[in-house]
C-alpha cells in the first residue's frame, strides 16, 4: 500500500460498532446507534452490497463532534438477516425505504440530517414526500435521482457471478468504486459475505426509478456530494441536474477525488462538506 493512500482513508480496518437489530415482517434489520441520545441525530446509509461499516470512521468522527449517529445495514446486507427463501418482491424501494422509518422509530428520533449513498439516497428520496417530518436535512453522494437501465443488466448478475467467481466480481467493483489502492481494500472488505441474490433483487428493482419530482417539492437543505471520479453516476446525473437547478434548496458540491463511495477515498473533503452544511441548518424546522 502506498503512504498517501493510507493517510488518505485514516485507516485501512474498518471497525464493526454495536448494534441493535429490530423486526420487520421476516427480517431482523440490524443499526448502530452511537453517541449522545440528547444530540442532533445523523443517520449514515450504505449502498447495494455494502453495510454499515462503511461509515464506522465518519460515525465515530460525527459522534466527537455532538453528534447522535445511526448506521443502517439495510435488509438483507451486513447484520441484518437473509430469510432462506428469499422473493423480489421483499426488495423494493418502498419495503426497504420502510424499513429505515422504522429504525428512526425504534431509536425514537423525530427527524435526522440523512445522508444516503447510491441506494441509501434512493431509498430515501422515495419517502420524501410521505416522511418530510423526519427529514432535517437531506444529503446523497453516488446516487442519481432517476435513472433508466436496461432490465437484462440485473438480471445478468448471478450468472456473471457464478462464471467468474465471487473473488472476482469482488475485485471488479472495488477498482470500480475507487482509484485509490486503500478504499479499494476498504470496499471489498464491505463486500465479504454480501447475498448475490440479494443483490440482484434490489439491483432488478431500482434499475427503473424517477424521483425528481420528490426532491423538488421537498422544501428543506438538499446537498449532492458529486465525486469527480464517480463516472458511471455521473454520466446519469444530467437529468437530475437539469431538474434541480431551479431549486433554491439545493447545492450541489463536488468532490474531486471521491469516486462511487466518497466517504472511503475522500474521507476529509466529505466531513467538511457535511459539518458545513449540519451548521448552516442547524435549526432546521421538523415540520416544515
Amino acid at each position: 500500500m502506498h503512504p498517501t493512500d493510507a493517510d488518505a482513508s485514516g485507516s485501512n480496518v474498518l471497525p464493526i460498532l454495536p448494534a441493535k437489530s429490530i423486526v420487520v415482517g421476516r427480517f431482523e434489520i440490524s443499526y448502530c446507534d452511537i453517541g449522545p441520545k440528547d444530540g442532533t441525530a445523523i443517520v449514515l446509509c450504505h449502498g447495494l452490497a455494502s453495510n454499515g461499516r462503511q461509515f464506522s470512521h465518519d460515525a465515530l468522527f460525527f459522534v466527537e463532534h455532538g453528534y447522535r449517529v445511526i448506521l443502517p445495514d439495510l435488509r438483507g446486507h451486513g447484520r441484518s438477516s437473509v430469510p432462506l427463501a428469499i422473493k423480489e418482491t421483499e426488495f423494493s424501494i418502498p419495503e426497504m425505504a420502510n424499513d429505515l422509518i422504522a429504525i428512526l422509530d425504534d431509536a425514537q428520533i423525530e427527524a435526522a440530517h440523512y445522508v444516503g449513498n447510491s441506494l441509501g439516497g434512493i431509498l430515501a428520496l422515495h419517502l420524501l414526500p410521505t416522511h418530510a417530518n423526519r427529514f432535517l436535512t437531506f444529503t446523497t453522494f453516488g446516487t442519481s435521482y432517476a435513472l433508466m437501465t436496461p432490465g437484462f443488466s440485473a438480471d445478468a448478475v448471478p450468472m456473471i457471478y457464478d462464471f467468474i467467481g465471487p473473488e472476482w466480481v469482488d475485485k471488479f467493483i472495488a477498482r470500480s468504486t475507487s482509484k485509490r489502492r486503500s478504499a479499494q481494500e476498504l470496499v471489498h472488505d464491505l463486500l465479504d459475505g454480501y447475498n448475490i441474490n440479494v443483490v440482484s433483487y434490489v439491483a432488478k428493482n431500482v434499475g427503473n426509478y424517477d424521483f425528481i419530482a420528490n426532491a423538488k417539492q421537498f422544501k428543506k437543505p438538499i446537498m449532492m456530494l458529486r465525486g469527480g471520479q464517480d463516472s458511471l453516476v455521473n454520466a446519469a446525473l444530467r437529468t437530475t441536474m437539469n431538474g434541480m437547478k431551479n431549486n433554491e434548496n439545493f447545492v450541489c458540491f463536488d468532490i474531486p477525488k471521491g469516486g462511487h463511495c466518497a466517504n472511503l477515498d475522500a474521507q476529509e473533503e466529505v466531513r467538511i462538506a457535511l459539518l458545513g452544511f449540519f451548521a448552516r441548518h442547524k435549526n432546521a424546522i421538523v415540520d416544515a
